[in-house]
């Protein structure tokens, strides 16, 4: 049974994801869990879906930060595709849908927005912090996986007449 039959099954699992989602929602959608948490449920979650879904998901996340803090993670991921010797895929604005739509298309190519914002290996700097560092290069990192991450839960959940 994939994740996606999870979530409509109830149980455990589906306790689990609504218990996530009811932290996103509590307050600053970078608090109220693990790094670890948050990419263990967005490897879960994030191909299971459609990219239209994804895309959406993305939007609304990015709509929950503030322009500032938007503009912030703007900036912190053109340095980190800077730092690999790449450039996005388009142009981006700290707008929600651009910038989710630019999330769109890193996520195409599996686990690159993932290592982009430092949840998939440890990036080197991380590798020379406190172990109990974090696996993020910003809080905003964190927020905008997590959020994607309860979007396409929510959605899910809501099902087909969403």
């Amino acid at each position: 049974m994939g994740i996606l039959e999870d979530l409509f099954g109830g149980g455990q699992r589906q306790q689990d994801y609504t218990d996530f989602v009811n932290r996103y929602e509590q307050g600053h959608p970078a608090e109220g869990y693990s790094d670890a948490e948050v990419v263990d449920r967005y490897r879960e979650v994030a191909h299971a879906v459609p990219p239209n879904d994804y895309a959406q998901a993305a939007q609304a996340a990015l709509a929950r930060l503030s322009p500032e803090e938007r503009a912030e993670f703007v900036r912190l991921l053109q340095d980190r595709v800077r730092a690999r010797g790449a450039a996005l895929p388009r142009p981006v604005e700290p707008d929600p849908g651009q910038l989710g739509q630019v999330l769109t298309d890193l996520h195409k190519t599996p686990g690159r927005l993932r290592d982009l914002l430092g949840g998939g290996s440890a990036p080197p700097q991380a590798a020379t912090s406190s172990p109990l560092g974090g696996l993020f290069a910003s809080p905003l990192a964190k927020a905008a996986l997590a959020g994607i991450t309860a979007m396409i839960v929510k959605r899910v959940m809501q099902g087909p007449n969403r």
